[in-house]
């Protein structure tokens, strides 16, 4: 399964609607704390740590995907 899968599959589990890569997190009514609750779990689902200051940055799922990327291809 490739990344961006596996997080929307993860993602679909706390937002309703559709999810692609430019879905926008306001657009599911995701707040920011509601924004770091998810990235938690999926830090702890990737065994990785998002720096603030990209968590900070992140606005979309595609976003999401990119620092998740950035950690796991390291």
């Amino acid at each position: 399964m490739k990344l961006e899968d596996e997080i929307i599959l993860l993602l679909s589990r706390e937002v309703q609607g559709e999810l692609t890569l430019d879905t926008s997190l306001e657009e599911r009514g995701i707040d920011s704390l509601r924004a770091i609750s998810i990235l938690y779990n999926i830090e702890d689902q990737f065994e990785i740590e998002i720096p603030n200051d990209a968590i900070e940055q992140i606005k979309t799922v595609g976003d999401i995907v990119d620092a998740v990327r950035a950690k796991v291809e390291v």
